[in-house]
């Protein structure tokens, strides 16, 4: 008698199981992107593809049990579930490297913390922790796809900005440090008057630029993620890292830039008071001396409010790495 052969379908139990499991990868797909084109697209191409490998299988048992009706059901539903096991292994491991990520970055953060309270070189201190966040974040790239991968790529564009600003103050501020600012001995022609004034100008425009910057940062990472889907996960995420960081930052910053750009403008007028008065004052004993008190009175009180400036920086800086 011979064997009846019947067309290959799917048992309504496959049919139950591929649903399920098709709401459940949506939920976690767009909760994480959002619902738009991109994230719709890409989540009915990889629906498509998943459901080509159990189908297929399916088909192949169908055909080696001579076509019996629902033949390869078991098949399809065993492939599929190990497709799904497969997936949230995957997708553990991948969160995993991304908790992994973050807590680099957290640690980077107290080392920088530590070097600085430790009077290390800052510049150096601040360059290897934008070198760290930088090696995470690319990680992080290399984890994810989609609008969560451009987010990522997004922050380590600002990231980008934010070190040249960063990096470009402390470099001008280190430069007002150094022994030659200020130094009365060598304070004795023209070339040097200008030198100096050039040196504590650009500090000055550099702690505006720093100021701008800062106040400017949120306003930065919204325009470079304008096109990212409001609600996709990780923009939401990183928003919420930013507002609760202005929040505290935010308030000490002004005070603390605000004392750089007074000391800036401080030392900027005494080094000009000086040059004003050059030959009315001379630099003996590690001593400045002048033609007349009116000037002595003049300097001594410029040279407090630099003491006032100097009082502040310290304080504010001492605040402002607490809250990094």
């Amino acid at each position: 008698m011979e064997k009846i052969k019947h067309p290959f379908k799917l048992s309504r139990a496959n049919w139950i199981f591929a649903v399920i499991v098709i709401a459940i990868s949506a939920f976690i797909f767009l909760r994480k992107d959002g619902v738009n084109a991109y994230s719709l697209g890409s989540l009915t191409g990889g629906i498509v593809i998943a459901g080509i490998v159990p189908l297929i299988a399916a088909l192949f048992v169908w055909l080696i049990r001579g076509r019996k009706e629902y033949a390869g059901t078991h098949t399809f539903n065993i492939v599929l579930a190990l497709l799904c096991f497969g997936m949230i292994k995957e997708i553990g491991v991948i969160s995993q490297e991304k908790s992994d990520s973050i807590n680099e970055i957290t640690k980077s953060v107290s080392e920088y913390k530590e070097k600085i309270n430790n009077d290390g070189d800052a510049v150096s201190a601040y360059q290897e922790h934008s070198a760290n966040f930088n090696e995470e974040i690319s990680k992080m790239i290399r984890n994810s796809s989609g609008n969560e991968q451009k987010v990522y790529q997004n922050l380590q564009r600002f990231n980008s900005v934010n070190s040249s600003v960063m990096i470009a103050w402390q470099k001008a501020y280190d430069s007002v440090m150094e022994p030659r600012i200020l130094d009365y001995s060598v304070l004795n022609n023209q070339k040097e008057f200008e030198y100096q004034i050039g040196v504590l100008q650009y500090y000055q425009e550099q702690s505006e630029l720093y100021k701008s910057h800062f106040q400017n940062r949120k306003s930065l990472i919204e325009d470079l993620n304008k096109n990212i889907p409001k609600e996709n996960q990780t923009l939401k995420g990183v928003m919420k890292g930013i507002n609760k960081k202005d929040s505290v930052q935010k308030p000490i910053f002004r005070p603390f830039i605000d004392s750089h750009i007074n000391y800036s403008n401080h030392l900027i007028e005494i080094v000009e008071f000086l040059n004003a008065n050059n030959g009315k004052w001379e630099y003996q004993n590690d001593e400045l001396i002048f033609d007349n008190s009116a000037l002595e009175k003049e300097y001594s009180e410029l040279i407090q409010k630099i003491v006032e400036d100097e009082n502040q920086i310290n304080e504010w800086t001492d605040k402002m790495i607490e809250v990094m």
